[in-house]
């Protein structure tokens, strides 16, 4: 018969493993992505856009310059999330 002596009880196994929710990003990859995913979506917001992007002139390829703002700003929010997946975040 195998020696059970070495084995650990139910509560030291508990008490010995840090649960660690998921909400958090765990590598500092997941915290670059986590950080500039939410930067850039704060600059999508009416604070931001209302302040410095709500405005018509310059145009860029004909676009004004709010949707030229908005469609960069939400192009690289989508290469945020695309360089997440890539790294396997």
């Amino acid at each position: 018969m195998p020696d059970d002596s070495h084995r650990r009880t139910s509560s030291e196994t508990e008490r010995s493993t840090v649960r660690r929710s998921h909400y958090f990003p765990r590598t500092r990859d997941g915290w670059i992505a986590t950080v500039l995913f939410l930067a850039l979506f704060a600059l999508t917001q009416p604070p931001f856009v209302h302040g410095f992007a709500n405005r018509v002139e310059p145009r860029f390829f004909g676009l004004p310059f709010l949707y030229a703002y908005l469609l960069v700003l939400y192009f690289a929010l989508i290469g945020v999330l695309i360089w997440a997946v890539r790294r396997n975040i």
